[in-house]
């Protein structure tokens, strides 16, 4: 089940509980000002995936200006940081995957950005197949809903084989 992280879980320290592969380590609490603001400006700063009440999958997401202050990976030509949503993480528990859980996770943000007016989903992405990229995200449940990669510039400078995904929301459905 895919579950919206909420605002209290924000204020008592997200990531406590579970991997986030956004700073590469486990039981992380994110008590900064900078998640309450996300959430308060846009309604949300990701998704969890829970197996009754095991956490087995994340995915955490915030504009493209808040992303640039943090120095994730974005597309150097997407000069638009207004419409631009970010994925920072995605994470889904070895055991659990192929089950479709990051492909329910993607599908819920690209839906929450339509609602919410963006334009432009982007992500640093490992090129090579999941068991290669290992703890990088990989590029393969995002080329089914369109996503392409953008070669404009690298995703993480010490990781040379990333790169940048995007996927245009304008015109469509």
């Amino acid at each position: 089940m895919i579950q919206a992280i909420t605002r209290e879980e924000i204020l008592n320290g997200l990531g406590q509980d579970y991997y986030c592969c956004m700073f590469g380590i486990s039981k992380h609490a994110y008590k900064c000002n900078m998640w309450r603001e996300i959430f308060d400006q846009v309604g949300g700063v990701g998704f969890l995936a829970r197996d009754k009440e095991k956490v087995i999958g994340q995915m955490i997401f915030l504009p493209k200006k808040y992303a640039r202050k943090i120095a994730l990976p974005t597309s150097p030509n997407n000069k638009d940081i207004d419409t631009t949503m970010v994925i920072g993480c995605l994470y889904v528990l070895k055991e659990y995957s192929n089950q479709g859980i990051a492909s329910e996770m993607i599908t819920t943000l690209i839906n929450f950005c339509r609602k919410c007016g963006y334009e432009r989903v982007e992500a640093c992405i490992d090129p090579r197949p999941p068991q290669e990229a290992g703890i990088n995200i990989s590029f393969y449940p995002f080329r089914k809903f369109g996503f392409v990669i953008d070669n404009s510039g690298e995703g993480w400078e010490f990781k040379p084989q990333t790169k940048i995904c995007c996927l245009s929301l304008k015109d469509e459905g």
